[in-house]
C-alpha cells in the first residue's frame, strides 16, 4: 500500500449506506488502522464500483475522489498514476477473495485457491478483471502487468512454502509455471469456451498439477499414476 497522511473529507453515514456495495465483501468494509485505513478502504471500494458499473475509462482520479468522498490531492499523494491505484485495489481484492485456506495438503490448498478464483470470475468482477488485465497488457511502456502478477505470486507464497515444508513440492519448483498451469484452464473454459467450471473440472486440474509437480508420495495420496523416470 502507498500510505501517507491524508486529509479526509468525511461523508455522511447516509451516503455511505446509499453507495453500491454488492460486489464488495462485507468483511472488507471496516478494517482497523484509523483514518488511513478508512480512506484506503473507501478508495478501493470506489475504484471497484466505478470499474464494474462504468468501465475503466470512467475510473479517473476525479471520479474516484468524488465516489470515495475525499480530495483528489489525497489520491495524488498516495498514487503516482491511476493504474497504481487500480493495481493496489485489485491486489487487495485478491488478498480478501483468493488467498488459500491452508489445510493439510497442497492439493487442498490449491483447490481452495482455484475455487475462490472461479467465484470471483463468475461475479460481476470477472469481466472487469479481464478488462483491467487486457489494458495492463496493452501498456507496453509500463511494467504494471508484471507487477500485478508478481504481487499475486507473493500472496500465494504461504501455500507453496507449506507444500515445500511438507515435502510435497521440491524447493526449486517453478511457482509461476505451476500456477499458470492451474489457473489458465479456468480462464479459457469460462471466457473462451463459455463452459461452466465445476468441482469435477477443478479436481482434474489439481490432479494434473500434482501429477506433474508434486512428489511421488503426495501424488500417490490422490491415487495418481507414478510418473515415468
Amino acid at each position: 500500500m502507498y500510505l501517507a497522511n491524508a486529509t479526509i473529507c468525511r461523508v455522511s453515514e447516509s451516503r455511505m449506506m446509499n453507495q453500491s456495495s454488492s460486489d464488495v465483501p462485507a468483511n472488507s468494509r471496516r478494517r482497523p488502522g484509523g483514518r488511513t485505513a478508512d480512506v484506503t478502504e473507501r478508495v478501493h471500494r470506489a475504484i471497484t464500483e466505478i470499474i464494474v458499473e462504468q468501465g475503466l475509462e470512467a475510473c479517473t482520479f476525479s471520479a474516484v475522489a468524488e465516489r470515495a468522498g475525499i480530495d483528489r490531492s489525497t489520491l495524488y499523494r498516495r498514487f503516482p498514476d491511476r493504474w497504481d491505484a487500480i493495481i493496489d485495489t485489485w491486489m487487495e481484492r485478491a488478498r480478501l477473495d483468493v488467498l488459500p485456506d491452508l489445510g493439510g495438503s497442497f492439493a487442498e490448498d490449491l483447490t481452495s485457491v482455484l475455487r475462490k478464483l472461479v467465484e470471483v470470475l463468475e461475479s460481476r468482477l470477472g469481466p472487469a478483471l479481464l478488462k483491467v488485465a487486457a489494458e495492463l497488457r496493452a501498456r507496453d511502456d509500463t511494467d504494471f502487468s508484471r507487477a500485478y502478477f508478481g504481487a499475486r505470486m507473493e500472496q500465494l507464497a504461504p501455500m507453496f512454502d507449506a507444500a515445500i515444508a511438507r515435502g510435497e513440492l521440491p524447493a526449486e519448483v517453478d511457482r509461476e509455471a505451476l500456477f499458470t498451469f492451474a489457473a489458465g484452464p479456468i480462464y479459457f473454459r469460462m471466457f473462451i469456451a463459455a463452459r461452466r467450471v465445476d468441482d469435477d473440472f477443478l479436481r482434474a486440474i489439481v490432479s494434473n498439477v500434482c501429477w506433474l509437480h508434486c512428489s511421488p508420495s503426495a501424488a500417490a495420496k490422490l491415487s495418481l499414476p507414478a510418473r515415468m523416470a
